[in-house]
């Protein structure tokens, strides 16, 4: 084990103890990676893994059970028989239409009395965390285990900023955090203070497609991407890693702003070899009023 990942291990210990850690998972490599990271044993860890979500090579060779989207009181239940005490949620979910799902009768009552809540992805989110907490477990965010994939501050990778670039980036933050309390996105793809994209249900990377399609024959745009004001972390941390990095650069984007300590940034060092190979900068914002 690397220095680094020694420290790690060892903070996780003095944090969170001898816990028994349930990782929801969704989709991509975050869930697996925490599972390591808290564990490399397994003996510790127990997936909820969701039906036609969750890749099957994530809860290999861990212990693990398989729901449906909906099952909430199976879910809950499984955790508590697993003797898991801690719970993280991991890894992307494409929200379907709640029409959709077969929800059982405490997903349906959760959603019921939520009300309007229920429409924001962070509203949805905060109402799960809040009924998983009722039978004793305790919701953690994944930057206590990851903590040193969080953005640092005055982090720079690729070519300084110019000021088309600063003022593009303010300008993004502006109307971030002014969509903010509507629960509607954390990114915008911006150029030269034109707005060619909002984040909405797509994801980030889908948006940075669509923005690409609107871009000018100019400075190309630059993805800013930070947490929502009083956004739910522990369901929801934005995240960055090599896919997105390359699909900005394919889309023509010039730079990523990502939110000091409320960002995770994953394979680093692969990222700054992208980054820098095709001249995209990557630096860390400061939000005013954040966390």
């Amino acid at each position: 084990m690397a220095p680094t990942e020694r420290y790690a291990s060892q903070r996780i210990t003095n944090i969170l103890g001898k816990s028994r850690l349930g990782i929801i998972a969704g989709t991509g490599p975050l869930p697996r990676q925490i599972a390591e990271r808290f564990d490399p044993t397994g003996k510790s860890i127990f997936f909820i893994a969701l039906e036609g979500i969750t890749d099957p090579k994530t809860v290999f060779n861990f212990d693990h059970r398989w729901v449906k989207l909906g099952q909430l009181q199976i879910a809950i239940a499984a955790l508590l028989e697993a003797k898991v005490d801690k719970v993280v949620m991991a890894g992307p979910v494409k929200r379907p239409a709640l029409s959709s799902l077969k929800l059982d009768k405490r997903a349906s009552k959760m959603l019921w009395r939520g009300g309007t809540k229920i429409f924001g992805d962070d509203g949805l989110l905060s109402l799960l965390i809040n009924e998983i907490e009722k039978d004793g477990l305790k919701v953690i965010g994944i930057d206590q285990i990851l903590s040193d994939l969080l953005t640092e501050p005055d982090l720079n990778i690729g070519p300084h900023l110019d000021k088309v670039a600063q003022r593009d980036i303010d300008r993004a933050i502006e109307i971030l955090v002014k969509l903010g309390p509507a629960d509607v996105g954390q990114s915008v793809a911006i150029q030269e203070g034109l707005v060619l994209a909002v984040e909405a249900i797509e994801g980030t990377d889908n948006m940075i497609d669509r923005a690409g399609q609107y871009r000018r024959d100019a400075l190309g745009p630059i993805l800013v991407k930070i947490s929502k004001p009083g956004q739910e972390r522990r369901a929801d941390m934005p995240t960055i890693g090599p896919k997105t990095v390359r699909l900005a650069i394919s889309n023509g984007f010039r730079g990523l702003a990502i939110e000091e300590g409320g960002t995770l940034l994953l394979e680093r060092d692969e990222v700054r070899i992208i980054a820098e190979g095709a001249n995209f900068f990557i630096v860390s914002i400061k939000i005013p009023g954040a966390r």
